[in-house]
């Protein structure tokens, strides 16, 4: 009985030995197994985080390569337009030189043609009827010195050229009456002037008694008959603005006629 019971106690100490073994085997494989999980947890964990930073840093360069590339297009853009506004310059600039030099070409032409239209006007001022005639005639001659000074462009030459022609041409479209002297037979005689256009200059005295007329084909002052001398005064009344414009009773020379 007592050996049955040792052998009980050993069987009983080999089974506690073997479940003890067991246990700690076992308690050492569940340390190592959570020491895998931890460090698989942590090694995920810091695969994590660096899978997060490469995406940040590719997010940052996917931002960068973006502004670089908008950069880019907005450079090439702003490049063709300055291409373009360069390509207009040199277009527009071509064309000024192009015109500088017509200009030079015109210049060159048109100031011996302005010179030769002065001299035009300065003989038909001369040749005209003697209305004005020393007023005329000094406007043509400052007109052609003002043609020769070198600091005077030629489009304000041409200006005064052209001036001076509308000055004249203004002469054959209306009338005119004016107070001045009348130089005849030898004597300087203070006289009403009539002026109708450029076909017939007109005067008359003071106190209305005695009118005459300018004869072209002559180149003289010819007395009127007295019947004339109330139709020259109203016309010179018409001239003033005084009456209302009429049908005016005038002795006309005809062309030629220096009778």
């Amino acid at each position: 009985m007592h050996y049955l019971s040792h052998r009980i106690s050993a069987a009983i100490l080999a089974a506690a030995l073997t479940a003890s073994w067991s246990l700690t085997s076992m308690a050492v494989d569940v340390k190592d197994s959570l020491d895998v999980v931890s460090d698989t947890n942590r090694s995920a964990a810091a695969s994590q985080k660096k899978i997060d930073e490469l995406s940040g840093q590719s997010r940052a360069l996917l931002e960068e390569y973006r502004r670089l590339q908008d950069g880019v297009e907005y450079q090439a853009a702003y490049t063709r337009e300055l291409e373009g506004l360069q390509q207009a310059q040199r277009i527009q600039m071509e064309e000024l030189q192009r015109q500088i030099a017509q200009a030079a070409i015109t210049a060159q032409r048109i100031v011996p043609l302005m010179r030769s239209m002065a001299d035009a006007l300065e003989k038909f001022v001369v040749l005209d009827l003697p209305f004005h005639h020393e007023e005329r005639i000094n406007g043509v001659l400052l007109l052609k010195r003002r043609l020769n000074e070198p600091d005077l462009s030629v489009s304000a030459k041409f200006r005064l050229l052209l001036e001076a022609y509308q000055i004249e041409q203004g002469y054959g479209s209306n009338i005119e009456a004016w107070r001045g002297p009348l130089q005849r037979q030898g004597e300087e005689l203070s006289v009403e002037f009539l002026r109708v256009g450029r076909v017939a200059l007109y005067y008359q005295s003071l106190d209305g008694t005695s009118s005459g007329y300018w004869n072209a084909a002559l180149e003289q002052w010819v007395p009127l008959e007295p019947g004339f001398n109330r139709s020259v005064t109203q016309a010179m009344r018409v001239a003033r603005n005084q009456v209302a414009p009429q049908l005016l009773q005038l002795p006309m020379q005809a062309p030629g006629d220096a009778s």
